[in-house]
């Protein structure tokens, strides 16, 4: 039998068992929701205090053990440019050249308009032995590459949201002034700059995410004219030198420079940006 406000009188043991379940699986529910926040709140706390630890060991000159706290914070997922940056100043007073380098290129891939990211990275360049001078490509090319990694994948997509929010305004305001060509033409420039950004943004997130470029991590390695250790010798590359992934045949990567020369490196040698 029930009220009329939905209440079970003298409820059946099946009514019993579903008010029973429910219970528990809320309270269950409430006890998850907690137990996460507070572990989203500790791992917060832990990483902070990594932080402030590893800057600690920078500021009295102890790099190993600075770049073991800014390790395990990224270890712990939370990867941002500071970090990395921070890691890669540790790693170039030890004269770690290729570690530096690496930490740099990915700080500066995270914010790529930093000018101190970037001025380190040319300073972590300048200890390579190899000096790869990039092939020149038309200046069309090169400013609409710059343009689009000027931003970030967020950023990008930022813009594309104001865009499409502008376009929505305009179009609601010209039912207030009357439409004209003018709202019009307008909203759909609004409207096709958002969906620009858009793809930007899902680009750049691509480029951010399946990078094709490493950085060559150990002293020298030998560069092959084939996927196998039996080939010719091309040339010698060094510690540090940024490569470019082409193609995969087992253990072994084909590479390009940024001069042009391709060739083959075993897995082993390099790390992704």
């Amino acid at each position: 039998m029930k009220l009329s406000n939905g209440l079970t009188l003298n409820p059946s043991p099946k009514e019993r068992d579903f008010v029973f379940r429910r219970f528990y699986f809320s309270k269950v529910a409430a006890i998850i929701f907690f137990i996460s926040s507070y572990a989203s709140i500790a791992s917060a706390q832990s990483i902070e205090q990594l932080y402030k630890s590893a800057n600690q060991y920078y500021k009295s000159n102890q790099f190993d053990k600075a770049i073991e706290e800014y390790e395990k914070i990224i270890f712990k997922g939370y990867k941002n440019a500071e970090v990395y940056y921070n890691l890669g100043n540790c790693y170039y007073k030890l004269n770690t050249v290729g570690k530096s380098v690496l930490a740099f290129e990915r700080a500066l891939k995270l914010s790529s308009k930093d000018e101190d990211i970037q001025h380190n990275l040319i300073l972590a360049k300048s200890k390579c032995v190899d000096n790869i001078q990039p092939i020149q490509q038309l200046a069309i090319i090169n400013c609409w590459n710059d343009f689009i990694s000027f931003n970030t994948s967020n950023s990008w997509g930022i813009y594309s949201m104001i865009a499409i929010w502008i376009s929505i305004l305009v179009f609601v305001i010209s039912f207030f002034i009357g439409r004209n060509r003018l709202t019009i033409i307008l909203t759909f420039l609004f409207l096709v700059l958002s969906f620009v950004c858009l793809a930007l943004a899902i680009r750049q997130k691509n480029v951010e995410q399946d990078s094709k470029d490493a950085v060559l991590m150990v002293t020298s390695v030998n560069v092959k004219s084939a996927p196998d250790a039996d080939s010719n010798d091309l040339f010698l590359l060094h510690e540090g030198s940024k490569i470019h992934l082409l193609d995969k045949v087992g253990d072994w990567n084909k590479i390009r420079l940024d001069d042009g020369k391709v060739g083959w490196i075993e897995k082993g040698n390099f790390e992704r940006i």
